[in-house]
């Protein structure tokens, strides 16, 4: 199981590799799926064989790389890091399968693609911190070139912006992890770079406080929290379509999956602390983006403020001190995952339909698009946590768990799931099955528009599958992500 791991990991960036060098179109879509594939299906063996009655990381794998400075290649996973890498895998796959009809440079597209993909699963794997960081940092520049080449009008600005932004938080990350390098220097007498090496040591309350903070603004623009997250409409709208899903779906998981993490085991004390300030960015950002969503006529900037929304539940629900809590908190990692990827893939087809994401542009398309339109309202239906799917369970269980300690920010955050619901199923109402405003000429033309394609049917039946699977019969997701949460509480 091991080797399945790496494997898993390095697999795409073998397979960037091999496409960027042969330079056949074809061979880079079909490489790309059946690599895809095989990862999701090792991420899938390597969920299933996972033994969440048994403590501690699984399918580890250590070997010194730099030993003078205590680095070495360090991977192992836990219930929400096997969990993150199996919703990360199906997410790539979904990509590369959607992409199939791309014209514009192809090989170079899907060869980032992949590059990315390793970059991803090392973030969700690494018990490194040097390894940890290089993955981290390796994601940046595949997706800098993904918004700046095939994204829409302002890809350069949305490019540049989500690049500074994302690295200016990564330097704080940086500061972070060397300053508990010199502390466990200064106690121990050696340089390491190890996760459990740190996960021993017993920091000041100084420390924590100053550590926390380096390594929480990293993940909090990464997240992103507010109000640091004004970089991310500007990227969802100007991104291509399966750029949006994997940077909602994946990318925006590597800040809340930090700070379960590393900040919780690392900076106890601190994070106690500090949870004031946390439910408070946290409650402002699903209350301010909820309504930022509801003002919005643009279909991807409302789902990027909806995703501002629903992270800040996330981060709620992991600073709340209480294992329901987080559990529901991984568990929404992954819902909204898949729930925010459905949507974007929904406004992506529109866009490729009707080239406008626009809702007074748009109007009744349920009267030419009926496959679409049920694909796309169950995506609403696992966007807005209706019971039966994925999200409904995650909410329900932060809500729950943060309400025994703070039943005041509990309720206040609440609104948040009402007002996720009022501005999902407006928009759906504007697209899907408002005629009055479309003109007659317009109607005409729609009368020729293809509905879902097979490269557009199996993404959506992957993801819907998949969140209705863990809204129907959540006991198995649940006992694994339960496994972090025992490692975290010490229990």
């Amino acid at each position: 199981m091991e080797t399945l791991l790496n494997v898993a990991i390095f697999l795409p960036l073998v397979g960037a590799l091999l496409v960027a060098v042969i330079r056949n179109e074809l061979f880079a879509k079909i490489g790309s799926i059946v690599i895809g594939g095989v990862v999701a299906v090792i991420s899938l063996v390597l969920f299933l064989a996972f033994d969440f009655e048994k403590a501690g990381f699984q399918f580890e794998t250590y070997v010194p790389w730099i030993k003078t400075l205590g680095i070495g290649y360090h991977v192992g996973v836990d219930g929400m890091a096997v969990s993150l890498i199996l919703m990360t895998s199906l997410l790539f796959l979904a990509a590369y399968i959607w992409s199939w009809r791309i014209e514009d440079r192809p090989v170079l597209y899907f060869a980032l693609f992949l590059a990315l993909e390793t970059a991803c699963i090392g973030v969700f794997a690494a018990l490194d911190l040097f390894l940890f960081y290089l993955f981290w940092e390796g994601m940046l520049i595949p997706m800098y070139f993904i918004i700046g080449f095939w994204g829409h009008d302002r890809k350069v600005y949305a490019a540049n912006k989500f690049f500074l932004y994302t690295f200016f938080g990564s330097l704080f990350l940086l500061l972070g992890i060397a300053s508990i390098l010199v502390y466990g220097y200064f106690e121990t007498g050696r340089i390491s770079f190890d996760y459990f090496f740190h996960l021993r040591l017993d920091y000041p309350l100084w420390l924590e406080l100053i550590a926390f903070l380096l390594f929480g603004l990293g993940f909090a623009v990464k997240i992103p929290m507010w109000p640091f997250h004004t970089w991310l409409p500007d990227a969802h709208v100007e991104a291509p379509t399966a750029g949006s899903v994997i940077l909602a779906g994946v990318l925006l998981k590597m800040g809340t999956y930090g700070f379960v993490r590393f900040s919780l085991p690392f900076f106890p004390e601190a994070s106690k602390y500090y949870i004031p300030l946390i439910f408070t960015l946290s409650v402002v950002a699903v209350i301010y983006a909820a309504m930022m969503a509801i003002a919005q006529t643009h279909m991807k900037r409302l789902i990027a403020y909806s995703s501002i929304s629903h992270m800040g539940l996330v981060t709620l629900g992991t600073f709340a001190m209480n294992t329901d809590a987080l559990n529901g908190a991984i568990y929404l990692m992954i819902a909204h995952g898949l729930s925010s990827a459905a949507l974007f893939f929904g406004a992506g087809f529109i866009y490729d339909r009707i080239h406008s994401y626009h809702m007074d542009d748009l109007g009744g398309l349920a009267r030419y698009i009926p496959y679409f339109t049920f694909a796309f309202f169950l995506s609403v239906l696992v966007g807005i946590a209706f019971p039966g799917f994925a999200s409904f369970v995650s909410e329900f269980l932060i809500l729950l768990g943060t309400f025994e300690k703070h039943p005041i920010w509990a309720f206040v955050a609440g609104t948040g799931m009402v007002l996720g619901a009022a501005y999902s199923l407006y928009m759906f109402k504007r697209v899907m099955l408002e005629e009055d405003t479309i003109p007659e000429e317009r109607k005409e033309k729609w009368q020729k528009l293809k509905d879902l394609e097979f490269h557009h049917a199996i993404p959506f039946a992957l993801i819907i599958a998949l969140a209705l699977i863990m809204g129907v019969y959540p006991y198995p997701f649940v006992k694994i992500v339960e496994h972090t949460s025992k490692l975290v509480f010490g229990g």
